[in-house]
Parts: structure tokens; sequence; C-alpha cells
């Protein structure tokens, strides 16, 4: 389990890292001088951005689309037709217990705490 959740987080960091060289790249005319003010600039913003997905992954709040999924379906398919939001809940299947957003939270920070020495 860990030596799965460490490779999640390397590739989360593989990810994040070709994220932080297009975001120089588009938006700070990066050439191939980077300024540490950029450079920490967009480990910060790919960071808070991956930062919060975790968080929302790790905490459970991704549930909270459920009732939006729910109304969608009502409107535009007949699969919930005559049924109510607690029916629809139940008929969904819980997710096992695994680690989802824990690696995408921990490269965040990493990002994060790379910003920080870096700026």
């Amino acid at each position: 389990m860990l030596k799965k959740l460490l490779f999640q987080v390397f590739l989360d960091l593989v990810g994040g890292s070709l994220a932080v060289l297009i975001l120089m790249f588009a938006f700070f005319g990066w050439d191939f001088r980077p300024q540490e003010y950029n450079l920490s600039t967009s480990f910060f913003i790919i960071g808070l951005i991956m930062f919060s997905a975790g968080i929302l992954t790790v905490t459970g709040a991704t549930k909270i689309f459920r009732g939006i999924g729910f109304v969608f379906k009502r409107m535009f398919t007949r699969k919930v037709e005559g049924m109510s939001y607690y029916e629809y809940i139940l008929m969904k299947e819980e997710a096992k217990e695994k680690a989802g957003g824990l690696p995408l939270f921990i490269a965040g920070i990493i990002f994060i705490v790379i910003a920080v020495i870096i700026g």
C-alpha cells in the first residue's frame, strides 16, 4: 500500500512539474532563464490547485456534487425517474476505502513548500 502511494505521489510530482513548465512557458515567457519570482509563483499556483483538489477528495467533500448529478440525471435521462434523492443515494455504490486524493494532497504540499523555499 505504501509503495503504491509513493508511486502515485511520484506521478503527481511529475505531472505537476510538467504543469509548472507549461505555466512558465505560457504565462511568463520563459526563455530558459527563469526568474526566481516567476518560478516560485508557478510552483505555488500548481501546488495550490493540487492541494485544493487533494483536500476535497481526502475529506470526502466531493459527495456534495451528488445532488447536482441527481438533478441533471433527473432532467436529462429516465434512469432516476420516480426515484427520490434518498433512494438515489442508496443506489449509488460507496467507494472502497482507499487513498483517494492523498497523493494529490501530499504533492500539493510539496509544491507549496518548494515555492516558499525558492521565494
